[in-house]
């Protein structure tokens, strides 16, 4: 899916895709006007490829780092937690793809991170979780003792099955 989505952002900001009924009106006469000198700009597609970490705990305070597109610098300002986070607390690069804040505190649970500029808004889950707890990442940890066990117990098997040839 987020292939998808990255590709459809390629295809729309080099207007090679055709989204919706033609252009009509002055904006389509410039266009297809040659001897123009004007030249129409599409509007900025703003969105959300990556956020980093992918959850925090619940006093706040740690960095979080989003990836994206469409990201305004000075102009951006981020909602975590029905918290609203201001343009002069969000850090945006010059090329507008990376922002930075540090988090608020919130409680514990799944949440909504919302980036806004002028031109829109784009949003994701994400999720706190309390203090002292550690979030859920990888696989089970039974997973790596029972290949353990059964290795211990086949090993045993084998040698009781030699001694009674024996």
């Amino acid at each position: 899916m987020r292939h998808l989505r990255r590709a459809l952002l390629v295809l729309a900001l080099t207007g090679l895709a055709g989204f919706g009924p033609p252009a009509t009106g002055a904006a389509a006469n410039e266009v297809a006007n040659p001897n123009s000198t004007q030249t129409t700009v599409p509007a900025p597609i703003l969105g959300i490829d990556s956020v980093t970490p992918e959850s925090g705990s619940t006093p706040g305070g740690f960095v979080v780092t989003v990836t994206g597109v469409g990201f305004a610098p000075g102009q951006t300002t981020v909602r975590l937690c029905d918290i609203d986070i201001p343009p002069a607390g969000v850090q945006v690069n010059p090329a507008g793809n990376v922002l930075t804040f540090t988090a608020p505190p919130c409680a514990a649970g799944p949440t909504q991170l919302r980036v806004t500029t002028s031109e829109g808004s784009a949003s994701v889950s994400y999720r706190y979780y309390a203090q002292g707890s550690l979030p859920v990442t990888g696989g089970p940890v039974w997973l790596p003792l029972t290949g353990i066990a059964l290795g211990v117990t086949g090993g045993l098997a084998l040698l009781l099955t030699r001694r009674r040839r024996v």
